[in-house]
Order: C-alpha cells, then structure tokens, then sequence
C-alpha cells in the first residue's frame, strides 16, 4: 500500500458484478451497467446455443485524473518508460463440476485499467450453453496481477432448457 501511495495511487477497493443471459443473434452491442437488483425477463438459455456471461468490475477507489494520471502524481522522468496499464487484472472463468471432477476454464482475459478515473472494466464472454438441460454453476474469478493479493470469486447460476423448437426443413 505505501508503494501505491508513493505513486498517489490508492489501493484497490473493488466490486465484482456477474451475470448469464442467452446471446441475442442479432449482437450484443449494450455497454449498460449491470445492476445486482435486476429481476426482469430474460431470454431462455438453450442447451448448445450461444450464452453471454457480462462481467463488471467495479472500482470503489477510482480517483479524479488529469490527463489520465492520479491527481497530485508526479509524471515520469524523460526518457522513462511510461507504462499505459495502472492496474491489470485477470478474468477467469470456470464452469463448476461435483467435488473429484475437474472443472472446465470457460474464459480467461486480461482487464486492463489505463486511467485512475475509471470506475468500471467490463467483459462480455460468449459461449456455448452446456449440454444436456438442466442447473449449472460458473465461478467468474477476478485476480490482479499488480497488486498482490488483490482477488475476488462470484459464483453465477446457469439455468439452461432444451430447446424445443423443431429445426426448419
């Protein structure tokens, strides 16, 4: 924490907001947040048909920036190497099996924070809805790989139904 500070960074407070939808075909263009209070309808999940897992990270800590930097953060000396990434964390996502199985990675993708004005990163991770029907778990992992032992897990239920619409001829 005081290396952080030396810097005039503070140390990271996050928030960590994760949930499963089905993939509409016609895209997935919404940046919106993700609200935790959510209840609204949703689109059924079909067994092997495309699924978006939207992923939030969101930092309590977000400072005022100028030009990107932290205010009252010395700019770096010419000639040094000035870095684009303040913090870099990593997104990991498996789906969870019974205890003595493995667990499958479903994702894994590097959340790169460049402005100390950010508030949110975000991911939106397309895949394939298991097979057959029935209740899943994914585990969304969330670990930095600048400040050490800065990690957070959210478990994220995944109801997927058969898809009961006869293929077109």
């Amino acid at each position: 924490a005081a290396m952080l500070a030396a810097d005039g960074l503070a140390y990271p407070r996050l928030r960590l907001l994760a949930t499963c939808r089905a993939a509409e075909e016609g895209g997935d263009a919404s940046g919106r947040d993700i609200d935790p209070a959510d209840d609204g309808p949703r689109l059924a999940i079909h067994a092997g048909k495309p699924a978006l897992l939207e992923a939030e990270l969101r930092r309590e800590h977000a400072q005022d920036a100028v030009n990107g930097r932290p205010v009252g953060a010395p700019k770096p000396a010419a000639g040094e190497p000035q870095s684009k990434a303040l913090e870099v964390y990593w997104l990991v996502v498996e789906g969870l099996r019974p205890e003595g199985e493995r667990n499958p990675m479903v994702h894994c993708q590097a959340l790169v924070v460049t402005s100390a004005a950010t508030a949110a990163v975000r991911a939106r991770v397309r895949f394939a809805a298991p097979s057959p029907a029935g209740d899943y778990t994914l585990r969304v992992h969330v670990a930095s790989s600048t400040v050490v032992g800065v990690a957070l897990a959210q478990e994220v239920p995944l109801t997927v139904q058969e898809d009961d619409v006869p293929e077109l001829e």
